[in-house]
């Protein structure tokens, strides 16, 4: 599903549902966070209903990094943020880890 620029899809598997969403590219950082922010409370209350992982998108390259010396295609969200923070409120996945098929402990 597409709505604003916002894309959200799911994927069944090992016994739990993968909710994965991701973010026009133009859009800057601190929008692309704040919307899988907002998409992780969101699954946090549908824990209540099914047993769901999120899946969060890898960063690419953003309009404002100018730099080209600096490696900037799916960059896992663990380089900028402390997942296992996150993973305390909901069970996540980085999306390289979910296309590799590794196991995820809900």
């Amino acid at each position: 599903m597409d709505r604003g620029g916002i894309r959200v899809g799911l994927a069944a598997g090992q016994g739990l549902w993968y909710l994965l969403c991701d973010v026009n590219p133009p859009e800057g950082f601190s929008l692309r966070r704040g919307i899988c922010i907002h998409i992780a409370f969101f699954l946090k209350t549908l824990l209540k209903m099914e047993e769901l992982v999120l899946v969060l998108p890898p960063w690419g390259r953003l309009y404002h990094w100018q730099s080209l010396d600096i490696h900037q295609v799916r960059i896992p969200w663990s380089d900028f943020f402390d997942l296992s923070s996150l993973n305390r409120n909901i069970p996540d996945t980085e999306y390289e880890q979910f296309i590799a098929g590794e196991m995820v402990i809900v």
